[in-house]
């Protein structure tokens, strides 16, 4: 009509942008830890860059470095909520009232079904040894594991289970020879756990503790 403007059209790309600017942090780091997995499991640790990662996520450099100073940072992120959802799992297994053959085994089977879960990460990382990420972090990040460890080892040590050994030491050997054998573990079964590896691995961890003397 004559003498009324015309209607502007949206800027959609302007839109899109202003939509992105105001993603609250957590979604935006949310979103790169799910780009950086996928990134993750194409390219494998070596190969996997930045631009990739903010390339996959659909957002700027700027908002990458935000949240993380390298991709060392977003691998470790990753493997502490790995970390976060095993010891969840662990913390629902009765410890104290079971013997500690079924406590190993339920472990066992509780935090083989997490690292299932994130098998895709663990297959590209080499549990940190590829990485070239200092081993201090590593430690860092399983922390929380060597602390039930911890209070698995003394339960079992209190009922004259286990002898009377270095209990940090104990909760290594716990720990380590789980970690220890997910290589292999993940080579028996392409898509799922296999249980009769899984059951040398508790055989083994159990004759360990079972057989392990102070001073050894």
């Amino acid at each position: 009509m004559a003498g009324t403007s015309a209607r502007k059209k949206p800027d959609l790309a302007a839109k899109g942008a202003a939509t992105k600017r105001t993603l609250p942090p957590e979604v935006r780091k949310a979103q790169l830890l799910a780009a950086a997995r996928a990134v993750l499991a194409s390219t494998g640790f070596s190969q996997m860059r930045v631009s990739d990662v903010v390339a996959a996520a659909g957002l700027s450099q700027g908002a990458f470095y935000l949240h993380f100073s390298s991709k060392d940072d977003i691998v470790i992120e990753l493997i502490r909520a790995m970390v976060a959802e095993a010891v969840a799992t662990l913390g629902t297994i009765p410890v104290e009232s079971a013997d500690m053959e079924t406590g190993v085994r339920q472990v066992l089977e509780g935090y083989y079904r997490t690292c299932f879960a994130y098998r895709d990460v663990l297959d590209n990382i080499d549990s940190g040894t590829s990485t070239g990420i200092d081993r201090d972090r590593w430690n860092d990040v399983f922390a929380p594991l060597n602390v039930f460890a911890l209070r698995a080892v003394a339960t079992w040590q209190a009922k004259g289970e286990i002898g009377p050994g270095d209990p940090d030491l104990l909760s290594w050997l716990l720990i380590d020879t789980i970690n220890g054998a997910l290589p292999r573990l993940f080579g028996h079964s392409r898509n799922r756990m296999s249980a009769d590896y899984q059951d040398r691995v508790g055989d083994w961890l159990l004759a360990a503790l079972r057989g392990f003397k102070s001073g050894i």
